[in-house]
C-alpha cells in the first residue's frame, strides 16, 4: 500500500503544474491527454470485417481506472479494463409471456482483459493486456450467465446474424479494477452476477469469486440486466469497495438509494451501505447510474453519479461520501421479508432511525469542461484533489440499420430496441414484418482520458 501512495504522490507532483487552476478561477478545468493504442494491442477481427476494419477494433478501454506503478522516468502506469467486448443493443426477444432485451455480440469469443497504460506528459500509451481467466485457467468471455435467482434479469446474447448464443456460466462484464498492494492481487467488479473477482496479476486467473449465493446475499442478483457492480477501490486499510450501478426494485418500484458494498478480505465481513440518489438534481432514481467508487480514506469515498436532470440536461456529478454513520443493510429485511428498498421516502428512514450515507457534491464534470457523453471510471490521487477520469467509448464500431421501418411521421426507426426478433430470425416492427437488417461500420470514437483538479480536497467537503 505504501508503494501505491508513493505513486500517487509522484503523479500529483507531475500533473499539478499542468492542470491546477489559479486561485481566482471560478471552476476547475478538465483536460484530455491523448490515448495511444499500438497496432499490436488492436483487437483482431474476422476476415469478412477486415475491409472495414483493416487495423482491427479498438480495445474498449475505460471500464475502471486505477493507479498502479511509478516509473523511474517520472511517468505513471494506470490499469483499466476492456469491458465485455464489442457489443451493441439488439432487438427485443419474445420469451415466456414477455419481451426480453438482447445484446448483439460482434465477437462472442472475446476475452475481457486488464489493460496497462503508461501516462507521460499529455499522452497515455497502452502497453499490454492481461487476459482474465476462470479458476481453472480457461479464458473468460463476455457472454452473460443465465439468471440464478427468481427475479434476476439478463440481456439475451445474440450474434450479428441475430442467432441466439448460449449463456456462459463464467461470463464476466468487467466494470471496475483496483490493485490491492497489501495482498498483491487485482480486484475486478463484474456487472453481470454481480461479483467481485480476486485476480492473480501473474496470469489473470480468478482466485476467488464473491457473488450472490457465494459470500453475497441473493437479493443483489435481482438487479436489472446490465446494472450489477460498477467500479471498485481499495481503502487505506485494505477494504474493498464497489457499488451497484443503480437502484434495486421492490414490487416493480425503484428504491431511492443504490448499495455500496464493503468487503474485508481479512475477516470476510460484508457490509452494505445505502447511497441516496440526488433527488434535487434527478427526477427519476431508476434512470440514474451510480458508477465508479474511489476510497480515499476509511469510510470516505468518491462516487460518480450520472443521469438526465430535471431540465433534460445530461449530468455527470462527483460526490464525496461519508459512511461513518451509515447503517449496514446487509441481509436486513422487515417482518414481511422486504428489503429496505421499500422505504421510498427519506422521512421513513428517519422515522425508523436508519441513516443513509451523507454526501456532498465536489465536481460537475460537464460544467468543468468534460465533453464525453458518459464518464465511465475515475481515480483520485493522494493530493486529495486531482482526478483522472475515463469516458466509455465502445470498440470504435456501431451497428446501422439498413432498409429500416418508418414511423407514421415518416421518420426511420434506427433504434434496434424498437424492433422484435421474429420466429424466423427476421425483425418485426410493431408486430409486422420488417425489411430492416443490422449491419456494422466503424465510428470515430476513441478512448479518452481526462484529468481535473477539484476546487479543494475531497476531505474538506
Amino acid at each position: 500500500m505504501a508503494s501505491h501512495f508513493l505513486l500517487c504522490l509522484i503523479l500529483a507532483a507531475w500533473v499539478l503544474p499542468v492542470f491546477c487552476l489559479p486561485a481566482s478561477a471560478q471552476a476547475p478545468e478538465v483536460r484530455s491527454p491523448e490515448v495511444i493504442v499500438p497496432q499490436a494491442m488492436m483487437v483482431p477481427v474476422p476476415e469478412y470485417l477486415r475491409g472495414q476494419f483493416p487495423n482491427g477494433f479498438l480495445p474498449g478501454l475505460g471500464f475502471g481506472l486505477n493507479c498502479a506503478q511509478a516509473q523511474a522516468d517520472g511517468s505513471m502506469v494506470l490499469n483499466t479494463l476492456t469491458g465485455r467486448g464489442p457489443t451493441v443493443k439488439g432487438p427485443m426477444v419474445p420469451g415466456q409471456g414477455a419481451l426480453a432485451p438482447s445484446s448483439v455480440f460482434i465477437l462472442p469469443g472475446f476475452t475481457p482483459s486488464i489493460a496497462t497504460m503508461k501516462l507521460t506528459g499529455n499522452k497515455a500509451e497502452v502497453l499490454g493486456m492481461l487476459a482474465l481467466k476462470d479458476e481453472d485457467g480457461n479464458p473468460l468471455r463476455g457472454i452473460p450467465p443465465a439468471p440464478t435467482v427468481h427475479g434476476g434479469q439478463v440481456e439475451l446474447p445474440l450474434d450479428l446474424a441475430l442467432k441466439r448464443l448460449e449463456f456462459d456460466k463464467h461470463g464476466v462484464d468487467p466494470q471496475g479494477v483496483a490493485y490491492d498492494a497489501k495482498r498483491g492481487v487485482f480486484w475486478v467488479a463484474d456487472g453481470y452476477r454481480p461479483a467481485l473477482l480476486r485476480v492473480s496479476p501473474r496470469d489473470g486467473r480468478t482466485l476467488i469469486a464473491l457473488a450472490p449465493g457465494s459470500g453475497l446475499e441473493d437479493y443483489l442478483a435481482t438487479r436489472r440486466a446490465g446494472w450489477g457492480f460498477s467500479g471498485t477501490s481499495i481503502s487505506p486499510t485494505g477494504k474493498v469497495y464497489t457499488i451497484m450501478r443503480g437502484v434495486l426494485f421492490v414490487e416493480e418500484k425503484p428504491a431511492i438509494f443504490s448499495r455500496i458494498i464493503e468487503f474485508d478480505p481479512d475477516t470476510e465481513r460484508v457490509r452494505q451501505l445505502p447511497y441516496p440518489i440526488d433527488d434535487e438534481t434527478f427526477p427519476d432514481p431508476a434512470a440514474v447510474s451510480t458508477g465508479e467508487v474511489v476510497a480515499f480514506a476509511d469510510k470516505r469515498l468518491l462516487v460518480l453519479e450520472q443521469g438526465v436532470d430535471k431540465s433534460g440536461k445530461s449530468r455527470s456529478l462527483v460526490f464525496s461520501v461519508d459512511l461513518t454513520q451509515t447503517h449496514n443493510i446487509n441481509k436486513v429485511y422487515n417482518d414481511a421479508r422486504q428489503p429496505p428498498e421499500v422505504l421510498r421516502e427519506k422521512a421513513q428512514w428517519r422515522k425508523q432511525d436508519l441513516k443513509l450515507a451523507r454526501k456532498t457534491m465536489v465536481l460537475d464534470l460537464h460544467a468543468a469542461g468534460f465533453t464525453g457523453a458518459f464518464a465511465e471510471s475515475m481515480t483520485l490521487l493522494s493530493d486529495g484533489r486531482t482526478l483522472a477520469v475515463m469516458s466509455g467509448h465502445g470498440f470504435g464500431l456501431e451497428v446501422p440499420i439498413a432498409d429500416s421501418s418508418v414511423r407514421p411521421d415518416g421518420k426511420p426507426v434506427l433504434d434496434p430496441t424498437k424492433y422484435q426478433l421474429g420466429a424466423d430470425g427476421r425483425l418485426l416492427f410493431e408486430g409486422q414484418p420488417s425489411k430492416a437488417v443490422l449491419g456494422i461500420r466503424p465510428t470515430r470514437e476513441i478512448p479518452r482520458l481526462w484529468v481535473a483538479t477539484l476546487p479543494k480536497k475531497a476531505a474538506d467537503y
